[in-house]
């Protein structure tokens, strides 16, 4: 069971899914330009809590512009200020495995608030696809997917809040 930083991030760049733990509870996560992860990744979707997307999970609001064409000027103070877990989707995502990106054009992001994820996110240099399931376990399809573990659930989940957030930063929202 891989519990360190450099084993995880090694794992990831090979391709591998990989069971994470943060503020909102288990997520599998994938490499977000590897097309044979994301495709394997998108198979769990369907075990996924309803409401919940995809997700590409950044360490600070630096990385937005890596993955969102046209990052609304509002954006960054939506997300560096965000205290709760905020999920926002942009219109449009770019830098991303065309496995994803044709399936939905649209991109969900989310800021890790959790520190061990934020410092494997840096590890890597880059953001992480996942699919949140927002509960203390995963189901036991993910389960299959994936040999390695990183991080611990807090005793408390919080589920974020997701939004939509238009060119002119109009908001709207999915789940409050």
């Amino acid at each position: 069971m891989a519990v360190n930083t450099r084993d995880t991030v090694y794992q990831l760049r090979q391709g591998q899914l990989v069971a994470l733990a943060d503020e909102t509870g288990w997520s599998i996560a994938a490499d977000p330009v590897n097309d044979d992860a994301v495709r394997q990744l998108l198979t769990v979707m369907a075990t996924a809590p309803a409401g919940s997307r995809p997700t590409v999970l950044i360490p600070n609001t630096d990385m937005l512009g890596l993955y969102v064409a046209r990052v609304p000027d509002i954006a960054f103070d939506l997300v560096e200020f965000a205290e709760n877990p905020l999920t926002v989707v942009y219109q449009q995502g770019k830098n991303l495995s065309p496995v994803l990106l044709d399936q939905q054009p649209e991109v969900a992001v989310r800021r890790s608030l959790n520190a061990d994820v934020q410092r494997l996110l840096g590890s890597l240099g880059r953001g992480l696809l996942i699919i949140p399931f927002e509960a203390q376990a995963l189901p036991l399809v993910a389960e299959g997917l994936v040999n390695n573990r990183f991080g611990t659930p807090p005793a408390t989940l919080t589920k974020p809040r997701i939004l939509r957030l238009g060119l002119g930063g109009e908001v709207e929202f999915l789940r409050k």
